[in-house]
Formats: C-alpha cells, structure tokens, sequence
C-alpha cells in the first residue's frame, strides 16, 4: 500500500492534475484574496507580488514536471521531481496563509524562503537532467535542438532571475549588512538602494521572457514539430535560435546591469532628453516573442487531426500572438513616445510627461495581461492537452471560450491605455477564467482514465507533413 503511494505522488499524471487544479482554483478565487487588487493604475502592490508569486511558482513547477515527460529525462529525476509537488503546494498555501497577520510573518519568510530554495533545487535537478537528453535519442536531438537548447537557456535565465530576486528578498527583510564582503561590493556599484533597484528590476523583467520563451519551445516538442518535413522543421529551428539570441543577451544585460554600474542603453533615442526610443532589454525580450511567431507558421501544419485537440492547440498559438501585441505591438509604440507618457512620471519633459497616466493604465494592463493571465494559461493549456484523448463538444465550447477571452482581454490592454478604463480586460480575463474552470472540470472527468503517457505519444506519432 505503501508503495503504491509513493508511485502515485511520483507519478506525472496525478502531479500535473493536481498542479492544474491548484492554479486553477488560485486565479479563480483570486477576488476574494485579502488586499488583491489585479486593476489599481501602476505596478503591483506587495500583497499582489505575494499572490502573484503563489501562482508563478507552481506554475514553473508544471511547466518542469511537463518538460520532464516530453523530453524524456531519466526516471529518477523525473521522480525527485514531481514528489516535491505536494511538500511545495503546502509551502505555497501556509506561507500565503502566514503572509497577512504582523505576529507570523517572521514564520512567513521562512516558509517561503524554504519554498524558494526547494524550488532552485528542482531547477537544478532538471538542468542536470536536460544535459543528458541529447545523449539519450541522438536522432531525436537532431530534429528538436533548436526547441531543445531554447529549454536549456530559458531554464538558465530563470533560474539566474530566481537568484536575483531571492538575493532582492533577502536585503529588503534583513540588509545586508551582516555580509561586510558583499555589503563593500554593493556599495561600490551604486549602494543598497540601487542595487535593490536594479535587483527588482532584472528579476521581473527577465523572469516571464524566460519561462514563455521555455513554454513556446516545450510547445513545440509537445505539439510534435520533429515530424515535421525538414524544411518545416528548418523554419521553426529558426524561430527558436532568433528566441535564444534573445534569451541569451537579456540574461547578460540583466545580470550585469545588477552586479555592476553598467546601465541599459536605450536605442533610436529622440525627444527631449532623448526620452524617445527603445530600450535595449526590451528589443531583446522582444526578440524571444518574434522567435515564437516565426516558429507559429511552421508548427500549425503539425497539429492534430482531432478537432477538440486542435482547438486547444490553436488557443495556445494564439496566446503567443497576442502576448506579442500587447509587448511588442502597443508597448514599442509607447517606448517610441515616452515625452508624451513620461514613463509613467508627471510632470514635463525630460523628467515626466503630459500622458504619465496613461503610462501607468499600460503597465498595469500589461501586466495582468502578459505577465500573469497569458503565461499561466499557456502553461495550463499544455497541461489540459495531456487529458484530452477524444473530440468533445464541451472541450470545443472551452477552447472557443479561450479565444473569446484572449481576444477581449487583449483589445482590452488597448482600451485601457486609450480610455483608462479597465472593464474590457477585465471582462477578459473573467471569459478566460470561465473556461479555465470549464477545462478543469473536462481534466478531473477524464483523470481517471487519462493515460497521460500513451495518450500524449499518441499525438507526437503523427505522419510527417
């Protein structure tokens, strides 16, 4: 009996179902978390982070135990793995739990610190675990690379943003002034308000790049592009090296704009005070999303035959593109006209700007948008893909439910910004909502009988196109 615990709790298809309801129920019930406020003009307040990160987190470990399956790490990794599911959920629920009374929140940084560190661990674990794939199936390896070593790299710049924001944690809580070595290296770059500055700043702004750069490529393998015709096969290899030039310099730029005195350049500048223009960190996120895109044209001709499954495909291709218009697509546009928005400042050109309101209805917009719902539902739908075995009119209704909400939610990130009016997103966001909870209901109905295994190899059996 005993054994067969430890079989259930290690294996992949209970430790994805439960990482799915988990999430689910996080976002759904998320109004009725005290001080959680998604729309409020502006950045996140710190009861939100708190929530966001009790999100984020599980979601990283699916989006692991997910990667584990498709790309074939070895059992005993894979196992190490999906046993830390439920330990971390317990971590995650009493630390949000912990979080609010004044009396417990010195027992409250130590259950997430532990948290955070367990979940480092993890990520370490499956790094070892990704150097031996390409050793395992060297005919595989050859069609998949470029999906392949965008996993890796996205793997390494998460894990490098983790560190810098446990390192910010840890010096917002307690100073960093116990550490006489670090604390003389940390004045000597700017002092303990900068560094934590730019800390916070490299942690966020790499941290979602990274894992939707790891989510488009572990898409890829999923969906089954290694049985695509080689020219196919070619383009989306593409895609995945432009999404890894990316990567890779974002991670550069951000560690090195944190541990030292080098400050991110903007190009194209105009305007006063050179205002204008396009930051370089944000040309090179940028660059993972049009990675993603080139990888959409070539990827679509490998989707499934089975209605219902391809629905959920396409619903995830679509949350890409809209995630690359809102980034891209609005936010370039504001970059190029920051005299007018005044990076969210008020006040007059160079130090603000007439728009500084609208400025803040965009960062507020994007981030509910791009930074939380469009990751988490990514990560979702690769997940709820393992568990559809067959079509289903209500797995259809769902996905055409996904695509209302990604729509409505993103045309709402531009109503926002245009009429400071969140409604619209709102009403997105809650579409989406629905249908994530429709689609965990379809996921619970069918766990039992899902065999996640031969279900999803199923589909990665597809004839060449």
């Amino acid at each position: 009996m005993a054994s067969t615990g430890i079989k259930v709790l290690a294996g992949e298809k209970f430790n994805i179902f439960i990482l799915i309801f988990y999430i689910v129920v996080m976002v759904a019930v998320s109004p009725l978390i005290p001080e959680v406020s998604l729309f409020k003009l502006g950045d996140f307040t710190r009861d939100t982070i708190n929530y966001y990160h009790t999100v984020m987190i599980p979601l990283a470990l699916l989006l692991i135990i997910y990667a584990s399956f498709v790309l074939k790490l070895p059992k005993k990794i894979s196992r190490i793995i999906s046993v830390s599911t439920v330990p971390l959920l317990i971590l995650n629920i009493v630390g949000l739990v912990l979080f609010y009374p004044v009396a417990t929140q010195g027992a409250d940084y130590i259950i997430q610190g532990a948290r955070d560190v367990w979940m480092l661990g993890i990520a370490f674990l499956f790094f070892l675990g990704l150097l031996v794939v390409p050793f395992r199936d060297k005919a595989r390896f050859k069609k998949i690379w470029g999906a392949y070593l965008l996993v890796v790299f996205s793997t390494v710049s998460a894990g490098a943003a983790t560190i810098m924001g446990m390192i910010y944690e840890y010096g917002y809580l307690y100073g960093f002034g116990t550490i006489p070595l670090f604390n003389s290296f940390m004045n000597s770059i700017g002092g303990t308000s900068s560094f934590l500055v730019n800390l916070l700043t490299s942690h966020s702004h790499e941290m979602l790049p990274a894992i939707m750069g790891g989510i488009v490529a572990l898409a890829l393998i999923g969906f089954g592009y290694e049985n695509l015709t080689k020219g196919k096969r070619r383009l989306v290899n593409i895609g995945m090296v432009v999404s890894m030039i990316g990567t890779v310099g974002m991670t550069y730029i951000y560690i090195i704009s944190s541990f030292s005195t080098y400050s991110i350049p903007t190009l194209f500048t105009s305007g006063s005070g050179g205002m204008n223009g396009l930051a370089f960190d944000d040309f090179l996120t940028g660059l993972i999303g049009v990675g993603a895109l080139i990888s959409v044209v070539g990827i679509y001709f490998v989707l499934s035959r089975k209605k219902s499954i391809k629905l959920i495909q396409v619903a995830e291709l679509l949350v890409w593109v809209a995630t690359v218009f809102v980034m891209i697509g609005i936010g370039y546009i504001i970059e190029f006209n920051e005299v007018y928005y005044g990076f969210g400042s008020p006040g007059a050109p160079p130090n603000g700007g007439a728009g500084y309101i609208y400025d803040m209805a965009y960062m507020n917009a994007h981030l509910v948008f791009a930074f939380f719902l469009m990751p988490v539902l990514a990560g979702l739908l690769l997940g709820f893909l393992l568990f559809i075995k067959r079509d289903s009119r209500y797995v259809n209704f769902s996905a055409y439910l996904f695509f209302a909400g990604i729509l409505l939610s993103a045309d709402g990130v531009l109503v926002y910004l245009v009429t400071l009016s969140w409604y619209v997103e709102a009403a997105g966001v809650a579409l989406t909502t629905a249908a994530m909870v429709l689609m965990l209901y379809i996921t619970a109905n069918n766990y039992r009988n899902a065999d996640v295994v031969s279900g999803h190899n199923k589909r990665l059996s597809n004839k060449r196109h």
